[in-house]
């Protein structure tokens, strides 16, 4: 959401977003959506600069904002979530990117930068 709206939107288009999932009722399952895209956010920083060494002769700029979002949220779960395994994080990705990426060959770029991900995390 960051890389598609202004700073001072950001709030009221994830509130927008969620809402229009009917079957998103349970307070709950919101508050792990929000808390999910906040620790996101908080390792943003580390997560961007952590593509940006693995993705060598790419700078982050370059990259199409459909798939560095895509690779930020693989990354994350690959860096900092314990419960989903790095293999269900990459072939996720790998789908979201063949689905949404910025061209034919998203998908095999996503999967690249991942998997030197996961052999630099080893």
């Amino acid at each position: 959401m960051r890389e598609f709206h202004e700073k001072d939107e950001i709030e009221e288009q994830n509130m927008l977003y969620l809402s229009s999932f009917a079957e998103l009722s349970d307070e709950a399952e919101i508050k792990e959506i929000t808390d999910r895209y906040d620790s996101v956010v908080e390792k943003l920083g580390i997560i961007d600069s952590t593509i940006d060494r693995v993705a060598k002769g790419w700078k982050l700029s370059r990259i199409g904002r459909m798939d560095l979002n895509i690779l930020r949220l693989a990354s994350f779960e690959i860096m900092f979530d314990d419960v989903i395994p790095d293999k269900v994080a990459v072939n996720e990705a790998v789908e979201l990117a063949k689905e949404y990426g910025c061209n034919d060959s998203s998908y095999g770029f996503v999967n690249g930068i991942l998997s030197s991900l996961i052999k630099e995390k080893q």
